[in-house]
């Protein structure tokens, strides 16, 4: 039977090692995202905005890296994202290899939807900016230039150009400002599309089945699924859309337009 110094001795030992084997595993989770994924997270820094992570979105950053699959994830291997949690709320950002998600609190869907929106740029310009150097001016994705301005014909913040354009149904909104942002909101909503994550990634119609946006920017959700992501169709996101569309997007895709930004 325990006495009372024994057992306060015994709690202590038990409440040691768990809290060893909880610090042996944060460091093993940590060590797989640098190791796997190329993240190279930051949990303290000078001025004291850096938190560490938590066990759950430790969790969350590996099962959605290995989702979006190695051709997203695959450049940063050698040349790391430093990626860090502001204890400041608001939004984030990326830039010189550094990824910053302001405090999402309790809701790791905004964690989730910063790391789709901010890692897309990240890896678009690792890997050269493809969408704009090869892809942006296709038809379907409708970009083009104008002295050192890109446009679209349903451009935020004016009336839209006559014509049946496809575009992705944002909010109020039709396309971004700029086609890396216009990138970024493809590869959030693709995600949305095939996973159904609606309180995730909103704002969307919720009266509508998550597919619709596949309907109404088939171009778009097949340039993201065979050349941003080049998803494998053993993927548990990949989807074929009618023959007759396919067709018409690797139509459209297969124009492309050697445009510099």
């Amino acid at each position: 039977m325990f006495n009372k110094h024994s057992l306060t001795d015994w709690l202590g030992r038990l409440l040691g090692l768990t809290e060893t084997e909880s610090s042996t595993e944060h460091t093993r989770a940590v060590n797989t995202l640098r190791a796997t994924y190329g993240l190279r997270l930051v949990e303290t820094d000078p001025k004291g905005n850096a938190r560490a992570w938590r066990s759950s979105e430790l969790s969350l950053l590996h099962d959605t890296l290995r989702l979006l699959g190695p051709t997203f994830y695959s450049p940063f291997v050698d040349n790391p994202i430093h990626l860090w949690i502001d204890r400041n709320p608001g939004g984030g950002s990326y830039g010189d290899h550094w990824l910053r998600i302001g405090e999402p609190g309790g809701d790791e869907s905004i964690l989730y939807r910063i790391l789709l929106h901010e890692g897309t740029h990240a890896s678009n310009e690792y890997r050269g900016w493809p969408y704009e150097n090869e892809f942006c001016t296709c038809p379907g994705l409708d970009w083009r230039k104008e002295g050192d301005t890109w446009t679209h014909p349903r451009q935020q913040g004016r009336p839209p150009e006559p014509g049946d354009w496809e575009t992705l149904p944002v909010d109020a909104r039709d396309v971004s400002v700029a086609p890396g942002e216009d990138l970024a909101e493809m590869v959030r909503y693709f995600v949305h599309s095939v996973r159904d994550e609606r309180a995730w990634l909103w704002p969307l119609d919720q009266s509508k089945p998550p597919l619709y946006l596949w309907d109404t920017s088939p171009t778009r959700f097949v340039f993201v699924r065979d050349h941003f992501l080049q998803l494998p169709e053993s993927h548990p996101w990949y989807r074929r859309l009618s023959p007759e569309v396919e067709a018409r997007a690797a139509a459209n895709l297969a124009r492309r337009s050697r445009s510099q930004p």
